[in-house]
C-alpha cells in the first residue's frame, strides 16, 4: 500500500504542469538573486531567497497532497495565497522584475481550487500589491502599468489553461466512472439471468422429474410387493434405482438453490478495477449474494457513491470494500483513509442512497474511522419490506 502511495504522490509532484513551475521557479530565482551580496550576506538578497524558497516548498508540498475534504482544501487556497504574497516579498526586497513572474504559476493553481471571480479578485489585489509596491520606490504609474500588462496577460492564460485542463480531467474521471458502472451493471444482468436460470432448473427439477421419479417408485414397489412379482429381482433394482435418481436430483436441486440469490463478487470487482491511484481491498465480496436484483442494484450503487466520494472529496488512498452476510442481511461498507470529517453535509448522493435502501428495509449510517477516514455502512434484510 505505501508503494502505491509513494508511487501515486510522485506522478502528481512531477506532472508536467508541475515540473514547468519547478523550472519557472529556479529560473527565476537564478536570475534575480545577486550571488555576489548573498555571499557577502547582503540581507535583501537572503530575504528574498528565502522568500523563493518559502514559495517554492509550499508549491511542491501543494503538489504532493491530495486535496479534497473542506478542511485540506481551505488550506491548500491559503497556501497558494502565501505563495502570492511570498512573490510580492520576493520582488520587493529584491527589487528585480523577473520576480514577479511567479504569480503565473499562483494564478494557475489558484484557478484550479475557487470560482472564477474569488480568484480573480486575489490575483487583482496580488498586482495591486506589486505595483504599490513598485510605485512606492519611485517607479514611473505608466511605465509600471505597460510592463505589467503583459505579465497579467500570462497569468490569464496560464489560470484558463489549468483551469481547462482541470475540466477535461474531470470530464476523465467521469467518463471512467460511467464505464465501471456499466461494466458492473452488465455484471450484474450476467449474474442475474444466471441466477434466474438456476432457480427456473431447480423448480423444473423438482416439480416435474421430482413428481413423476416419486410416483415411479410408488408403482415400483407396488409391483415389488405384489404376489406375482414378489421379491423379484429385476423390481428390485429398479426400486434401488429410483431411490439412488430421486436422491441425486434433490442433491442437484439442493446445490442449486444453496446459490439462490444474486452473486456481487464479479460486479464490485468491476466498479473497483478501473481507479488508479488507489488501493482498493475487496474483503467478502466472493461470497457476498444478494436476495433479489433489486437489493443487488442498490448495494451496487452504494458501492459506487461510496468509492467516489472517498477518492474525490475525501482523497482517500486506501479503501476497504467490505461485504458481511448474517443471519437477518447483509452489510455492504466502505471503509477509507482519507480527509472526510464528520458531520457531512449531505448531497444529493447520499440522500439518494438512503432513500434507495429506505425503499429495501435497509438504513444507511456514516461512521468516523480512527485514526482518520469515514466508514459507509449499507444494511439491507434478506427479505422485501411489506
Amino acid at each position: 500500500m505505501q508503494s502505491e502511495f509513494d508511487r501515486d504522490r510522485r506522478n502528481r509532484m512531477w506532472s508536467p504542469p508541475n515540473f514547468a513551475a519547478y523550472i519557472t521557479w529556479l529560473g527565476v530565482t537564478a536570475s534575480s538573486i545577486s550571488w555576489p551580496a548573498l555571499a557577502d550576506g547582503a540581507l535583501r538578497q537572503w530575504g528574498g531567497l528565502a522568500a523563493l524558497l518559502g514559495m517554492i516548498a509550499l508549491a511542491v508540498l501543494l503538489a504532493s497532497q491530495r486535496m479534497g475534504a473542506c478542511r485540506n482544501r481551505r488550506q491548500a487556497i491559503a497556501a497558494v495565497v502565501a505563495q502570492g504574497l511570498l512573490v510580492l516579498v520576493a520582488a520587493h526586497l529584491l527589487r528585480d522584475g523577473a520576480v514577479p513572474v511567479l504569480l503565473i504559476v499562483v494564478a494557475a493553481q489558484l484557478f484550479t481550487m475557487l470560482a472564477v471571480s474569488a480568484s480573480v479578485l486575489i490575483m487583482i489585489g496580488l498586482n495591486l500589491g506589486l505595483l504599490v509596491g513598485f510605485q512606492a520606490r519611485g517607479a514611473d504609474l505608466q511605465d509600471l502599468l505597460v510592463s505589467l500588462l503583459p505579465l497579467i496577460g500570462f497569468q490569464a492564460f496560464a489560470a484558463m489553461t489549468a483551469l481547462y485542463a482541470e475540466r477535461s480531467e474531470r470530464r476523465g474521471d467521469a467518463l471512467v466512472d460511467l464505464n465501471a458502472a456499466l461494466l458492473a451493471t452488465q455484471r450484474l444482468l450476467e449474474e442475474s439471468t444466471r441466477s434466474d436460470e438456476r432457480l427456473r432448473l431447480s423448480r423444473e427439477l423438482h416439480d416435474v422429474a421430482g413428481h413423476k421419479l416419486t410416483a415411479l417408485k410408488l408403482q415400483l414397489r407396488a409391483l415389488h410387493h405384489s404376489r406375482a412379482l414378489d421379491g423379484n429381482p429385476t423390481v428390485g433394482a429398479s426400486l434401488r434405482l429410483a431411490d439412488e435418481l430421486l436422491a441425486d436430483i434433490r442433491a442437484v436441486v439442493g446445490e442449486l438453490r444453496r446459490h439462490d440469490g444474486v452473486a456481487l463478487g464479479e460486479a464490485l470487482r468491476a466498479l473497483a478495477a478501473p481507479l488508479p491511484g488507489v488501493r482498493i481491498e475487496l474483503i467478502g465480496a466472493d461470497d457476498a449474494r444478494a436476495a433479489t436484483v433489486a437489493q443487488a442494484q442498490a448495494l451496487l450503487r452504494v458501492a459506487q457513491e461510496g468509492l467516489t466520494n472517498a477518492i474525490r472529496h475525501g482523497r482517500a488512498g486506501h479503501i476497504v470494500l467490505r461485504v458481511e452476510g448474517s443471519a437477518t442481511g447483509l452489510l455492504l461498507a466502505v471503509e477509507d483513509d482519507g480527509a472526510g470529517i464528520l458531520p457531512l453535509s449531505e448531497g444529493n448522493g447520499l440522500r439518494g442512497m438512503r432513500e434507495r435502501l429506505a425503499e429495501l428495509g435497509g438504513e444507511l449510517r456514516l461512521d468516523a474511522r480512527p485514526p482518520r477516514g469515514l466508514a459507509l455502512r449499507a444494511r439491507l434484510p434478506f427479505g422485501m419490506p411489506p
